[in-house]
C-alpha cells in the first residue's frame, strides 16, 4: 500500500490500533510497578485516544506537506520553514487535545475547568514537545513511505525502458540491417566491419550493464548514445551527418538511465531515413540558469508539399515523459515540436551530481 491509497479511514483505524497498545502497556506497566493509585482507565484511554485519532483527522493535511516539501529542495530556508510549520501543526494539535480531554472529562463528571488552569498549563507546555516528536515521526514516515514507492515506481520504470531498449535496439529488423552492413562491408572495408561490430558489441553489454543503475553520469549516457549513433553512421555514410556536444559542467549531472536512446532512434527512423538526401541529427546539452540541465535533439523531417510527415514520433517518447516526471516531479519539462524542416525534442531538468 503506497501513501496515496493510505486514506484518512486506514489513518484512524491505525491511531484506534496504536492507542488501544499504548492503553495497554501503561496497565502492565501499573500492574509491575504496583503504583500506590487507582488506575484511570477513563483519564488513561481518553488522554491516548484523543491524542492519536487527533493524528488521524490531521492526516492528509500531514500528506500534503510531506509532498509540498518533498518536491523542493533541501537548503536551510526550506528546512526552517518546515520546522516552524512544525511547531505551528504541533501546537495546534496540543491545543485540541488538551481542549477535547476537557470536554470529555466534562461529559464524565460534570466539571469543566479552564483552558488555561495550571494544570493545563503544564499540559500544554510538555505536551507541545511531545506533539512536536510526534509530527517529525508521522512526516518521517509518510515520507519514507513517499520515497519508497518512488523508488519502486522508477525501478518499474527503468525495467520497462531496459524492456523497450532492446525490443527497439535490438529487434530482429535492427540487428538484420546492422548484421547485413557488417557482412557487405568485411571484403570492402574490414576496419569499418569491425568498428560496426565492435559498437554493437558495446551497445548489447551496456544495456545489460545498466540493470542495477536508474540514473548515470550524462558523460555515460552520451557514449551508449554515440555508440548507437556510430552504428547507424555507417549504415547510412553520408546520408547521416551527426552533431554533438555537451558542455564539460554537464558531463557528470546525473541523468535516467536509457533515456535518450528512443528519442534519437525515432529522430532516424522517422526523420533522417525517410529522406533520400538524408539529414543531420544533433544533441545539445548545457547548463542553463545555473539550476538546470537542457538536452535539445534535433533532425530534420521530410517535407512533401509543405506537409511535414512527423507521424510516429509519439512511439517510445511516452516512456520518457513519464520517466522524467516519476524523477523529477513538476521541476522538468519534455516537449517535441516541429520548427521549419527540423523535429526539435527538448528535455530540461534539475543539475544534479549526487
Amino acid at each position: 500500500m503506497n501513501i496515496r491509497s493510505f486514506g484518512t479511514k486506514h489513518a484512524f483505524a491505525l491511531a484506534i490500533l496504536v492507542s488501544g497498545l499504548l492503553i495497554l502497556r501503561q496497565y502492565i506497566d501499573y500492574l509491575i510497578n504496583a503504583y500506590g493509585y487507582d488506575f484511570s482507565w477513563f483519564s488513561v484511554a481518553t488522554r491516548i485516544s484523543i491524542n492519536y485519532l487527533l493524528w488521524a483527522a490531521l492526516f492528509k493535511g500531514l500528506v500534503e506537506i510531506a509532498k509540498y516539501f518533498q518536491s523542493r529542495r533541501v537548503n536551510f530556508s526550506n528546512l526552517t520553514l518546515h520546522i516552524l510549520l512544525s511547531v505551528l501543526v504541533a501546537g495546534i494539535h496540543r491545543l485540541l487535545a488538551v481542549r477535547l480531554y476537557d470536554f470529555s472529562y466534562f461529559v464524565y463528571s460534570g466539571f469543566l475547568r479552564g483552558l488555561f488552569t495550571p494544570g493545563n498549563k503544564v499540559a500544554l507546555g510538555a505536551g507541545l514537545f511531545s506533539s512536536f516528536l510526534e509530527y517529525w515521526i508521522i512526516m518521517a514516515l509518510i515520507m519514507g513511505v513517499s520515497y519508497y514507492t518512488r523508488y519502486a515506481n522508477q525501478q518499474k520504470e527503468l525495467n520497462a525502458a531496459k524492456l523497450n531498449a532492446l525490443q527497439m535496439q535490438l529487434h530482429p529488423h535492427f540487428l538484420f540491417n546492422t548484421l547485413n552492413s557488417i557482412t557487405s562491408l568485411i571484403d570492402l572495408d574490414p576496419k569499418k566491419a569491425q568498428k560496426m561490430l565492435t559498437q554493437l558489441g558495446f551497445l548489447m553489454r551496456e544495456i545489460l550493464e545498466q540493470d542495477k543503475k536508474h540514473v548515470i553520469p550524462l558523460k555515460s549516457e552520451m557514449e551508449y548514445v554515440k555508440a548507437y549513433l556510430e552504428i547507424e553512421h555507417i549504415r547510412f555514410q553520408d546520408r547521416l551527418v551527426l552533431d554533438i556536444t555537451v558542455d564539460e559542467e554537464v558531463t557528470q549531472v546525473k541523468i535516467p538511465a536509457l533515456l535518450l536512446q528512443p528519442i534519437i532512434e525515432n529522430a532516424i527512423k522517422h526523420g533522417i531515413a525517410k529522406r533520400p538526401e538524408g539529414g543531420q541529427v544533433s544533441v545539445r546539452a548545457s547548463r542553463l540558469n545555473g539550476s538546470k540541465v537542457g538536452i535539445e535533439i534535433k533532425n530534420d523531417i521530410q517535407d512533401m508539399n509543405g506537409d511535414l510527415k512527423t507521424e510516429g514520433y509519439g512511439i517510445g517518447t511516452s516512456n520518457v515523459a513519464n520517466r522524467l516526471q516519476q524523477m523529477y516531479g513538476s521541476d522538468q519539462s519534455f516537449s517535441q515540436y516541429t520548427e521549419g524542416s527540423k523535429y526539435i525534442t527538448k528535455i530540461i531538468f534539475p543539475y544534479r551530481i549526487s
